[in-house]
């Protein structure tokens, strides 16, 4: 047998090529190819009938800087990266509340990670019931004569888009809690007694103790949930459907290339799209000073 012949390292090495090699033909198919594929598209015009594809150059660059549509949808995305602060800091005082030792405590916990395992469909339909002209937030509002007339939640353009944004909120809070939570429970109860015994206080804890420690995690949280605000697809898309100016880059991407079979220009959206998650995750991690070359020698320069 060949494989007799073999030494014991190089049979552990040809096992491991083995093991790399699927998952490395999977990522070139579906993840690499793609991404060459759209650059390459974003400087042609592609005709998905004929299968015809013809090189434009910077054209569907310059047809986008005079697409009206373009500009919301960038704007409308940036507007959407509200959602991160509030998003972030709501789910660290979670995480601190549902991590005392409390009788029912996981109760609370479920009940906070339960809109995170619901799926969206049934998310957006559920608060486009209670977005309704004549759902139940208007009823309530109206109720309690907080407004007097009902507010058009998703119709209105002035509104629609806040309310898409409270929807991800809404969903996200459980997922990142979870994640602020197991960075709570990792940090060391002994450095809680021993600034116990110098005599500070919960806040002083929480600042010099729990926020420090917990960077790591926020800087994880803070890229993922940044890329999820600038990602954001089916609450656009079930909740408004892109009108009444909720478009973003991501649902113009899909709006030109299966609606208006625009492929192209599609691609050109999603390359600047791309560029801009890339250079706002750069600006997290200079933010945070965390896991870059450079926090490293920042560290060396500190402790000499």
């Amino acid at each position: 047998m060949w494989h007799l012949k073999l030494s014991r390292k190089k049979q552990t090495y040809l096992i491991a090529f083995c093991f790399l090699v699927v998952p490395l033909v999977l990522l070139s198919i579906f993840s690499y190819y793609p991404i060459v594929r759209g650059i390459t598209l974003s400087f042609a015009d592609y005709n998905m009938l004929t299968g015809e594809t013809k090189w434009v150059r910077l054209k569907n660059y310059r047809w986008l800087f005079n697409y009206k549509y373009f500009y919301i949808s960038l704007a409308n995305t940036l507007k959407y990266l509200i959602v991160v602060p509030f998003i972030q800091f709501t789910s660290i005082g979670l995480a601190v509340l549902v991590n005392q030792k409390i009788p029912g405590i996981k109760f609370f916990r479920t009940l906070f990670y339960i809109p995170v395992i619901t799926g969206s469909v049934i998310v957006s339909i559920a608060w486009r019931w209670i977005f309704d002209v004549d759902g139940i937030l208007n009823y309530f509002l109206m109720s309690l004569n907080i407004i007097e007339e009902p507010v058009l939640w998703l119709l209105d353009k002035n509104v629609a888009l806040f309310s898409c944004m409270f929807v991800t909120f809404w969903r996200g809070l459980g997922y990142y809690m979870i994640i602020y939570l197991a960075g709570l429970q990792n940090i060391p109860s002994e450095l809680y007694e021993a600034a116990a015994l110098d005599g500070a206080g919960s806040f002083k804890k929480f600042t010099k103790i729990t926020i420090p420690l917990l960077r790591p995690t926020m800087l994880l949280c803070f890229v993922l949930s940044s890329m999820a605000a600038l990602k954001v697809f089916e609450e656009i898309f079930l909740l408004t459907g892109g009108a009444n100016q909720t478009t973003t880059l991501m649902f113009e991407t899909y709006n030109l290339a299966f609606n208006r079979y625009q492929f192209g220009q599609s691609a050109a959206v999603g390359v600047i799209f791309s560029a801009f998650l890339i250079a706002l995750t750069l600006i997290q991690f200079k933010f945070f000073g965390l896991g870059g070359a450079g926090s490293e020698k920042k560290r060396k320069k500190t402790n000499k």
